[in-house]
């Protein structure tokens, strides 16, 4: 018995002329071309194919229906009509945005004429407190009130800070320090510059050394001021200081206000400020300075004056109270 193996025909070598044989079927033998770029598989699917097979196989089942398939007049159509009702309503819905609407241009026009209506009374009280303010000041320079009530008036003006002073006194100047000199003072780190704080101790200890009125860069201090800082900037009443030297003026006895402020804690500030924040500092006094008034106070509460007063007799007889408006 024979095991089973190949099928014998005849030899698989190539004959002379480029040609091979093979089966062919069954029980038959020929000869088949050989392809001289049959080592090129790639390429020639690439050449001889070059629609992929799924594509081939759509565009046969197109072709074998009777024709492309695509859209028919009718959808072109109702597709065509749906773009422009949506297209219409779009501009339709932006028409009716962009017109103003009736209540809301009334509201507008009752909130113009309370505008116009408030300026004109704002107007008209900035013009009556201006009258008042020179009938009050006629009064105050005309000599129509007794010479008491005058040196009175005068000596509440200079204390509350409502009009300037003239004067020896107390120079003390604080610079933004520039962090060890790498950069420009203006641009110091916030640890080296100047803050509300300091101000304020070095305003206390001026006051403590008798001063008699300060201001900071001729920003008139009173009772009422108020130092705070906003952000980097320092704010005397509201007013923004201008950088980086904040020049405190205080008018009193320059040679008493020198040795107390040396005996307080006022001197080892600066030099606190000096050795740990490169906050330059610097401490002088002069035979004169000038620093303006803060304007006149609102008053608040006064006293009609009684006979005694106006006879010379002040004692215990006027009280006014008045108080700086800080906004």
């Amino acid at each position: 018995m024979t095991p089973p193996g190949p099928v014998a025909g005849p030899s698989s070598a190539p004959a002379s002329g480029g040609t091979r044989t093979g089966v062919t079927g069954t029980g038959g033998t020929g000869t088949v071309p050989r392809r001289p770029d049959e080592s090129m598989t790639l390429l020639r699917e690439v050449t001889e194919r070059p629609l992929d097979p799924g594509y081939a196989l759509m565009a046969q089942r197109r072709a074998e229906a009777g024709g492309a398939l695509g859209r028919s007049r009718r959808s072109v159509v109702l597709m065509l009509l749906v773009a422009i009702l949506l297209g219409a309503a779009t501009a339709v819905a932006v028409r009716d945005l962009r017109a103003p609407q009736p209540t809301i241009a009334k509201g507008r026009t009752v909130l113009m004429e309370q505008i116009q209506d408030r300026s004109a009374q704002v107007e008209a009280l900035s013009r009556q407190t201006a009258s008042l303010s020179a009938e009050v000041e006629g009064l105050q320079t005309g000599g129509l009130l007794p010479s008491a009530l005058q040196e009175v008036n005068q000596l509440d003006r200079l204390v509350s800070g409502a009009v300037p002073v003239e004067g020896p006194g107390m120079v003390v100047s604080l610079t933004d320090g520039s962090g060890g000199g790498l950069v420009e003072p203006g641009d110091a780190p916030a640890e080296s510059r100047v803050r509300d704080a300091d101000v304020q101790f070095v305003v206390n200890e001026l006051w403590a050394a008798g001063a008699e009125a300060i201001a900071i860069n001729d920003e008139r201090l009173t009772s009422l001021s108020a130092i705070r800082n906003a952000g980097d900037a320092i704010l005397v009443d509201l007013q923004p200081l201008n950088g980086p030297t904040y020049r405190i003026e205080a008018v009193g006895d320059a040679e008493d206000m020198q040795v107390e402020f040396a005996r307080s804690a006022g001197l080892g500030f600066l030099q606190l400020l000096s050795a740990e924040y490169d906050i330059k500092n610097e401490v002088t006094t002069s035979d004169g300075m000038y620093l303006p008034g803060a304007g006149s106070p609102t008053l608040r509460w006064a006293k009609v004056p009684t006979s005694e007063t106006t006879t010379g007799n002040t004692a215990g007889t006027t009280q006014d109270r008045s108080e700086e408006d800080n906004g």
